[in-house]
């Protein structure tokens, strides 16, 4: 089924998701068609909800559809990003990325100056 590395979207992604990126909604058609994972880190949605204000019953949609999974950021994960450098959304995306050996998607690659990851720019 999915063959393809996940895809865990950063904030930027999610306000444009938000405002309909047709490149962004084909992701989330693919893997609502089971074609492909994506991964939202709490921390990601958190940082775009304070631009959105979309609230609860905004992120439902979303955040119920099949092939979508939300990343709580545990102690454990708190503890070891802490000392990377960049923002907390982009560390905590950076850490779910190395786990799972997914691609982040993102419309700020700057964000991720310093940390090794694997982006694809949207």
């Amino acid at each position: 089924m999915r063959n393809r590395p996940p895809r865990i979207l950063d904030s930027s992604s999610l306000v444009d998701l938000f405002n309909g990126h047709p490149e962004l909604g084909e992701l989330l058609d693919q893997a609502e068609a089971g074609r492909l994972q994506i991964l939202m880190p709490t921390a990601s949605i958190a940082d775009a909800e304070a631009t959105l204000k979309a609230g609860r019953t905004g992120w439902d949609p979303i955040l119920l559809t099949p092939g979508v999974q939300s990343l709580p950021l545990t102690e454990h994960t708190a503890i070891e990003i802490g000392g990377w450098p960049g923002s907390l959304g982009a560390r905590h995306v950076v850490h779910e990325a190395a786990a799972v050996r997914g691609v982040v998607v993102t419309r700020s690659p700057g964000s991720y100056d310093g940390l090794r990851v694997s982006l694809l720019v949207v």
